[in-house]
């Protein structure tokens, strides 16, 4: 499920999978909302738009769990790889030929990034 719907679904499932680990999913919701603050801040930035799979941070914080990943997938991510390294990627639509598509994309990184910044509330 993709939108901010899917992104609440994958949050319990984060939240469930992180439940005996003490600040696991507050640590984990507050990366993914400093990764899509820095996107919907930037989203010409395409170094923003890319998270590395090995990436040591993204995993202890994020992709270890479960639902973590699968938050990315919901706000439009998918799998790819850069270089040969495997990478999540958020491919933004051309602006000027795409403008509706463009428009869509970035309507779902705010409504992913508010559904975070609510549960960053819920989670304090």
């Amino acid at each position: 499920k993709h939108g901010p719907e899917g992104v609440k679904e994958q949050l319990r499932m984060l939240k469930e999978a992180t439940a005996t680990e003490s600040g696991a999913y507050s640590t984990a919701v507050s990366a993914l909302h400093t990764l899509f603050s820095q996107i919907v801040a930037h989203p010409e930035e395409v170094n923003f738009r890319r998270v590395r799979r090995n990436h040591p941070k993204f995993h202890q914080d994020i992709g270890r769990h479960d639902g973590g990943r699968e938050v990315l997938i919901a706000a439009g991510f998918r799998l790819g790889a850069i270089d040969d390294v495997p990478c999540f990627i958020s491919t933004e639509p051309n602006i000027e030929t795409q403008m509706d598509e463009w428009s869509e994309w970035f309507d779902l990184l705010k409504a992913t990034l508010e559904v975070l910044e609510q549960e960053l509330i819920n989670c304090s």
